[in-house]
């Protein structure tokens, strides 16, 4: 519990502002296994749950519908995936290998997206549940900010709107400057670039309590911080 308190704190520095964490915010990391939700009010982490739903469960439902291998279920979800089906042209065609050496096949692509709108449907629906078992529905006036991987799906914060009745955005990881900026800018890396950003907080902290000469320590820290950014995002 205490890894999904700091990981939830640090995605929040990384994707929200500070007028959503005083009025209050919902902030969903839909992960590959599991989906994270935390409620901030009052600049505070207010409530934390895990829903055992993720974008591997989508990926599978993908694999058994489309008769495709497991990778090829994924490859298909990233490139032609939309979690909303009506926002996808009829006509539009897509080519699914078949499992066992077998001729690839010509689908719609409305077919895709019929089968994971159901999924992503049901997990805003056991966010909504938790939401309201929070006893915090009515403090999120600031809507609800989703990040994570499985949320680069077109249509993603459109059916979250709908099940939820809430303004909805993407959560784009901010606060990392210089040439990082592009290597990061995505809900995928959310997480990552929050537990970077609250650790540079925190060396800051530590350092800011010394006697002379702190300014250049926490430019090194800084500097530092940039350097394990370029590594993992390289």
């Amino acid at each position: 519990m205490k890894a999904l308190v700091l990981e939830q704190v640090a995605s929040s520095l990384a994707c929200l502002t500070d007028d959503e964490r005083e009025l209050g915010v919902a902030l969903v990391d839909i992960g590959g296994g599991t989906t994270d939700l935390a409620l901030f009010y009052d600049r505070s982490l207010q409530h934390t749950s895990v829903i055992p739903l993720g974008g591997d469960h989508i990926t599978k439902d993908l694999a058994v519908g489309l008769r495709t291998p497991t990778r090829e279920a994924e490859r298909i979800k990233k490139r032609y995936g939309c979690a909303k089906a009506g926002l996808v042209d009829r006509n539009e065609t897509i080519e699914v290998p078949s499992i066992g050496g077998r001729e690839p096949r010509i689908l719609s692509r409305r077919v895709l997206c019929d089968i994971i709108e159901p999924r992503v449907e049901e997990i805003f629906r056991m966010i909504r549940r938790e939401i309201q078992k929070s006893g915090y529905e009515e403090l999120i006036a600031s809507g609800m900010v989703i990040t994570g991987g499985a949320t680069l799906l077109d249509g993603m914060p459109e059916i979250a709107g709908e099940v939820l009745g809430l303004p909805v955005r993407r959560g784009i990881p901010e606060g990392v400057g210089g040439g990082l900026v592009q290597m990061v800018r995505s809900p995928l890396h959310a997480t990552g670039v929050g537990l970077l950003l609250y650790g540079l907080n925190e060396r800051v902290k530590s350092t800011s309590l010394g006697s002379n000469g702190q300014a250049g320590r926490i430019g090194g820290v800084y500097q530092q911080m940039k350097s394990v950014l370029a590594k993992v995002f390289h």
